[in-house]
């Protein structure tokens, strides 16, 4: 046996940080979601795109002009409209933190579209009640 010291072994590679939960979110609340990179960056852009496909870019572009990411209860939300469509083109971004569970709602030049990651409620803040009555009371309007 050799008495030259054992050289020491290489420490185990660092493992990838584990990608950001939605619960990471909840920091945001207060914030406005072009300014915290909140639909190009995780946890938010992959589900995004897998949950709405072509149509994330109307979402882009209905959260043109955006509210604050808000939060009641389990539920973060922001409500965003596409600048100079007269509310024709909005959008809601709704994350249940309790279920994991992301929907979006747009309103495309009237016409509503509902986008969910899997057949779950998501109870909706009264703010995003109100905005959707809204957008019921603009499509009334224009069928008359």
């Amino acid at each position: 046996a050799s008495d030259a010291p054992t050289p020491a072994r290489d420490a185990a590679p660092q493992a990838a940080a584990p990608a950001p939960t939605l619960a990471s979110l909840r920091a945001h609340v207060g914030k406005y979601p072009r300014d915290v990179g909140l639909f190009e960056s995780d946890p938010l852009h992959d589900r995004l795109t897998a949950l709405m496909g072509a149509r994330y870019f109307a979402l882009l572009a209905n959260f043109g002009t955006q509210g604050p990411i808000s939060e009641q209860g389990s539920v973060l939300y922001a409500v965003g409209n596409k600048p100079h469509a007269g509310g024709d083109s909005q959008a809601i971004l709704l994350v249940d933190l309790a279920q994991d569970l992301i929907h979006v709602k747009l309103l495309e030049e009237l016409e509503m579209s509902d986008f969910r990651e899997r057949d779950a409620e998501i109870v909706l803040p009264e703010e995003v009640e109100a905005t959707i009555a809204n957008w019921n009371e603009l499509a009334r309007e224009e069928g008359e």
